[in-house]
């Protein structure tokens, strides 16, 4: 099967594109900048740059890749986490969930493939002193 990842590199992308290849998929990821491709290469998936900002870049690779399944897997949380790292991360990353997401999931329906798939979170935390009242 044909599968576009979006976010191929990130934390939770690149075990994704490692199973799809190892299950025999042809798996492609977008990536920002081609440099980012060669963990890709690396996996055994091909790589396509575009920016997922960028509606006509994403439709461009979509229409390339021609793919059957895409993944949205955008963020831009931080690999090593911190509580400043996460917080300057967050803007960026609703951005990318919301508009880059958007044209992901409207490029790949433009484009025919037959399943998009999204990450989700939920988040939770214990309240520590003083939040509890």
């Amino acid at each position: 099967m044909r599968v576009v990842v979006a976010g191929a590199t990130g934390v939770v992308g690149r075990p994704i594109v490692r199973e799809l290849v190892s299950n025999g998929h042809e798996v492609t990821g977008l990536v920002r900048e081609q440099a980012d491709g060669e963990v890709l290469k690396q996996l055994g998936a091909a790589t396509l740059v575009a920016d997922a900002l960028d509606a006509e870049s994403v439709d461009s690779a979509i229409a390339k890749a021609r793919p059957e399944v895409v993944i949205d897997q955008l963020t831009a949380l931080p690999r090593h986490y911190t509580p400043e790292a996460m917080r300057s991360a967050l803007e960026l990353t609703k951005k990318l969930r919301i508009s880059g997401g958007g044209n992901v999931q409207q490029a790949a329906e433009r484009h025919g493939a037959a399943r998009y798939v999204a990450q989700s979170g939920c988040y939770y935390y214990q309240p520590g002193p003083g939040l509890a009242d």
